[in-house]
């Protein structure tokens, strides 16, 4: 039997398949989507991974001599001829190898029988990468890691976020001692952590039955019914206030497009991937729901592909990747919180999880079901033009209403108070301690980072290989470059006028929690960041804890804005506006339009009035006065006529290339070089001259973008393809090139 396999590289040249026997011991083993070890290369013991795309029929007649399979590494196939389309769609639309695509369809742990192992220690260690992704990927790109299992073991750590060590040993054949190794380095930690032995799956959740839908849920269920009915590929959105219940009409649709015996993928955001979510799904439909997420074991989540592979899982409902679990049948795709930028990928392949959505639903004929508060302005017009049906939830279920919002000037405030709690936010919070209420604090990270200034010079620590200022961590009195991880600690002296006098300038969750101890005595505190949920559930125990015991306030940053519903919550602070305002994207105003409407929906979801204090010095941005009166039109309507002026998307389509050196006149080089060659456009798209981005400098490489406008077509395509392959014939040694397609920030 001769097979073609595609092989594990990202050499462009290498983008192709290539001719195997198999052994007649393997031959009943062998089907599409399965990886294989194989000798490639001149080197006698020289072995890659590769994936089966075809196998040749009896009348193939090879041109060239073949070598065998080694080994075939999976026991499932879950990579079909609909999965291989897929691929090679992704693979063109993304500007990647074909391979880098298919393992996106993989499990993670898939190479080893004894990856199945249940796990009986009541403890299990965990395996952390301790640097910085861009590190990590720069070393191994610049030769400094040099050995295949520890790059092998690196790169499996960038692509899941919790690995166990038997994960590693099972599933990867990597010894323990490599592992020491690579933590004695400082290239990971390696930790023991509580095993909970019931995964979300398990867990024992009461079954619920549908509750009565209002008028306008009924409206919405019975038209996105009708769609899905209609044996044709569809799309729509649920365009609802916060609050208003759009996950009970995604349920009470999946119900009716269960009984078709179609099957249903649900996506949302990680960070939105609460206990409280997944139980509404688990409490209605049971065990035929799988779970996908990256917080889950890897040998969970292969579980999990197996029972979705063999049909007992009807039902699938993660984040970004759960689009692409192994669901055959697929009737419906919902994708809530459509407008969060997470379904975005940032890695190779950098997809929309929309668009790749879209394609599935028409493939399959199914509808794709776009849900919320704040939509993508793109998608909001694409229903005001009829590409979308929109349906609508102006209102909370049972009269609830939404909350009142009270805007602070904090110019006006910072002439009598320095404290960054300003003295009305201090007044709700202690009101709502009286009332036996609860508050949610919303700090935006990047308005509230801690930075470490002298106060002599006025000298601010900045990153040795980076263009940022490094976060200033009070807890171990150290700086930190959350870019490249770069380290400095026990800083004591300004590098510039000596001076010892350094202060902390801005605030981040564990300065507000301080301020506000010290303001209050006896208040209660839970900080919801990065630091407090590195451990797996951490994010479920701090929820749990802060709605059962009645802590008085939650802190926390981008994560406590989704997802939640915690009748006691009627109070939201937010703060750190004014960053949010001034980012420099074309997209700035839709993204602060979306965080602080999401962020202020956390207060008064039960039969409590809520309230929301804003604090900025900017009370009359537009953007921010349309979120403070829930009026998504109204912003809707100036960013649409924004667009339309400047020919942004949804008016075009926007094309980053970005190139990336150790040397900064090799970057520059290239940058002119990629210009000239594409400016040969045959007037099919706009190109802009080679720029810096706001930060040029990243883990010591230098960084030069060059933009393209067009609109997105087979010609166009063709055309920058064809320019692409040009430059990779001249192009500039150590200078990467990456291509996104519609960036999520630029």
């Amino acid at each position: 039997m001769i097979v073609k396999v595609l092989i594990n590289t990202s050499v462009k040249t290498l983008n192709k398949v290539y001719d195997y026997k198999a052994p007649d011991d393997m031959i009943c083993n062998i089907s599409i989507g399965k990886r294989v070890k194989i000798s490639f290369g001149r080197g006698k013991d020289r072995f890659i991974e590769g994936i089966i795309v075809k196998i040749e029929d009896d009348t193939y007649n090879p041109e060239f001599k073949m070598k065998y399979i080694d080994e075939i590494l999976d026991e499932i196939s879950y990579i079909d001829n609909i999965k291989l389309k897929l691929c090679k769609w992704m693979a063109y639309m993304y500007f990647c190898n074909v391979y880098d695509t298919l393992k996106l369809m993989l499990p993670p742990g898939t190479n080893n029988i004894n990856a199945n192992k249940s796990l009986k220690a009541k403890q299990e260690t965990v395996v952390n990468l301790n640097k910085d992704v861009s590190e990590i990927l720069s070393e191994i790109e610049d030769g400094k890691i040099k050995s295949a299992k520890h790059i092998q073991l690196y790169k499996f750590l960038l692509d899941n976020e919790y690995v166990t060590m038997q994960d590693i040993t099972d599933g990867l054949s990597i010894s323990k001692a490599i592992v020491s190794t690579a933590e004695k380095n400082g290239y990971v930690s390696i930790s023991k952590v509580d095993i909970k032995r019931d995964s979300l799956v398990d867990l024992n959740v009461e079954r619920t039955e549908k509750l009565v839908p209002t008028d306008e849920q009924q409206v919405a269920i019975d038209g996105i019914i009708e769609l899905t009915k209609s044996g044709e590929h569809n799309q729509c959105l649920l365009f609802g206030v916060t609050g208003s219940g759009k996950t009970e009409v995604y349920l009470q649709v999946i119900e009716e497009v269960l009984k078709t015996n179609r099957t249903v993928i649900v996506l949302v955001p990680e960070i939105s991937l609460t206990h409280q979510t997944l139980t509404r799904f688990l409490s209605r439909f049971g065990n035929i729901v799988s779970i996908l997420h990256s917080k889950m074991t890897i040998s969970e989540r292969k579980e999990e592909y197996r029972k979705i592979k063999i049909g007992d899982s009807k039902i699938v409902v993660g984040a970004r990747s759960a689009i692409f679990a192994p669901l055959d049948n697929v009737g419906l795709v919902i994708i809530d919180e459509e407008h969060d930028s997470s379904y975005y990928s940032q890695t190779t392949p950098k997809y929309s999880t929309k668009e790749v959505a879209a394609y599935i639903c028409s493939e399959n004929n199914a509808t794709l079901l776009l849900g919320s508060a704040t939509p993508e302005i793109s998608t909001y017009y694409k229903t005001t033009i009829d590409k979308i049906k929109l349906f609508e939830l102006k209102n909370r279920p049972n009269g609830a209403t939404m909350p009142e919002v009270i805007m602070v000037d904090r110019k006006i405030e910072n002439l009598s108070n320095y404290s960054v709690i300003s003295r009305r936010l201090k007044e709700e919070i202690i009101k709502n301690i009286e009332k036996k209420e609860q508050t949610m604090i919303f700090i935006n990270r990047r308005g509230y980072s801690s930075y470490l200034t002298c106060r002599q010079c006025s000298y601010t620590f900045k990153c040795s290989n980076c263009d940022v200022a490094m976060t200033y961590h009070k807890k171990s009195n150290l700086l930190l470059c959350h870019y490249c991880s770069h380290v400095e600690r026990n800083v004591q002296i300004c590098p510039v006028c000596s001076s010892n006098d350094l202060k902390e300038s801005s605030f981040g969750t564990q300065k507000i929690e301080e301020e506000l101890m010290k303001q209050i005595p006896g208040i209660s505190i839970l900080r919801m960041d990065k630091d407090t949920t590195i451990l797996k559930d951490s994010h479920v125990k701090i929820l749990e804890k802060f709605k059962n015991e009645k802590i008085d306030v939650l802190i926390g940053t981008q994560m406590i804005s989704k997802g939640h519903d915690i009748e006691n919550v009627t109070l939201v602070g937010v703060l750190g506006t004014d960053s949010m305002l001034n980012m420099n994207d074309y997209l700035a105003s839709e993204k602060a339009y979306s965080n602080i409407s999401q962020v202020a929906g956390r207060s008064g979801r039960g039969s409590k009035t809520g309230r929301t204090v804003i604090e900025t010095s900017e009370t009359t941005n537009a953007v921010l006065n349309s979120a403070v009166n829930h009026d998504y039109l109204g912003f809707y309507n100036t960013e649409i006529s924004f667009r339309q002026v400047f020919n942004y998307p949804p008016f075009s389509d926007l094309i980053l290339l970005q190139l990336a050196s150790l040397n900064n006149n090799n970057v520059k080089l290239a940058s002119d070089k990629l210009y000239s060659i594409m400016q040969n456009s045959d007037n099919l798209y706009k190109i802009f001259s080679p720029k810096s981005p706001f930060i040029e400098r990243v883990n010591n490489k230098y960084r030069i973008n060059i933009l393209i406008k067009t609109n997105i077509s087979n010609i166009v395509m063709k055309k920058i393809y064809e320019n692409l392959k040009t430059y990779e014939l001249n192009k500039v040694n150590d200078v990467n090139l990456t291509v996104t397609r519609n960036p999520s920030a630029i």
